[in-house]
């Protein structure tokens, strides 16, 4: 009986660890003195009906989050081309900061070029900064931050148009998460938009195959010339 139970206990783990590693796409808003909001897509919170899609309005703090979306696979991009997107209108009543992860898993087989890409604008109010950075796990879990795929540092949220990339090569399957911070030295009203892309970048063999019908194909036109 008692090897029977102990069996039990051990699938039942499996099974947990199962569910965790398939788990929804998870946004989270923190201000860095108030607990963390998570919400799950189409769980308590989650405004959007769609999956791949999660809408949250709450506020936290100093900071009012009038619009902020979170917008991943397979309403956008899909497992093997990743997108991801936030977006954020809010305000503060006074200084604070501001940071959103969205974050998904079951990603791959996938290897490529990650581009990521910042615009917004301080609407009123002294002018802010927005940082983002893009992080991968192997371990394919929803929110873990291990490697480091592409990032930009603090930037005047003024008319903001930035973009970086970064080389992603992950063995299936794999989580993304995208982080994006808002700093603001007073009550002020911003704008952000934050995502990425996924650039295919060709296996070794297939360009060396590619490489070699071209060279076949100048060869083929020189003969007849």
């Amino acid at each position: 009986m008692k090897v029977g139970m102990k069996y039990l206990l051990a699938f039942a783990s499996a099974i947990t660890l199962s569910l965790s590693a398939h788990a929804s796409a998870v946004f989270t808003i923190y201000d860095g003195v108030n607990p963390l909001i998570s919400v799950t897509d189409n769980g308590p919170g989650d405004s959007a009906s769609s999956i791949g899609a999660i809408v949250v309005e709450t506020n936290v703090g100093v900071w009012a989050l009038t619009i902020n979306t979170g917008v991943t696979k397979p309403l956008v991009g899909s497992a093997t081309s990743p997108v991801m997107d936030i977006n954020l209108q809010a305000f503060s009543t006074g200084a604070g900061s501001l940071t959103l992860t969205f974050s998904d898993n079951g990603f791959g087989p996938a290897s490529g070029i990650i581009n990521a890409t910042a615009t917004g604008n301080t609407v009123m109010g002294p002018t802010a900064t927005a940082s983002m950075s893009v992080w991968g796990d192997q371990g394919n879990v929803v929110g873990a931050q291990t490697v480091p795929i592409a990032s930009m540092p603090p930037t005047p949220l003024s008319f903001l148009y930035q973009t970086t990339s970064g080389p992603m090569n992950l063995n299936a399957p794999f989580s993304l998460t995208e982080v994006a911070t808002i700093n603001a030295s007073g009550a002020t009203l911003v704008n952000l938009d934050a995502s990425f892309n996924m650039t295919s970048v060709p296996e070794p063999g297939m360009a060396a195959l590619g490489a070699l019908g071209l060279g076949g194909w100048i060869l083929a036109r020189r003969r007849r010339a």
